[in-house]
């Protein structure tokens, strides 16, 4: 797992970055191999704004949260992300086990 941040008007601070590597961490349990997730983390009008970019083979999946909270908006991105991840993970499943339709030799006739 490769986590990078990148804030904007917001100062980065060691509690941010553990909560942010905390909250990465839930991820885990989907992949077998690494993955790469990108946080951009700013603050303007609307609130606190995270936007999260998860790259995993062959795969690219999105979140964004805008809250009152900075906190709570991690917890919305990983909970976001945990419900693309299932849903991703039931159509694998579905496509690796879906019956294909028997072709049958054709008989020849003369």
């Amino acid at each position: 797992m490769n986590v990078t941040m990148n804030f904007h008007q917001i100062e980065s601070t060691p509690a941010i970055k553990e909560m942010v590597e905390k909250k990465s961490s839930k991820l885990k349990k989907f992949f077998n191999a690494g993955f790469d997730l990108k946080w951009t983390l700013s603050v303007d009008k609307g609130g606190h704004h995270s936007h999260t970019i998860l790259a995993a083979d062959g795969f690219t999946l999105n979140a964004d949260s805008v809250k009152d909270d900075l906190y709570k908006t991690f917890d919305d991105v990983v909970a976001k992300l945990e419900k693309q991840l299932v849903k991703k993970k039931s159509q694998a499943k579905d496509h690796i086990h879906r019956q294909r339709p028997e072709i049958q030799p054709e008989t020849e006739t003369e």
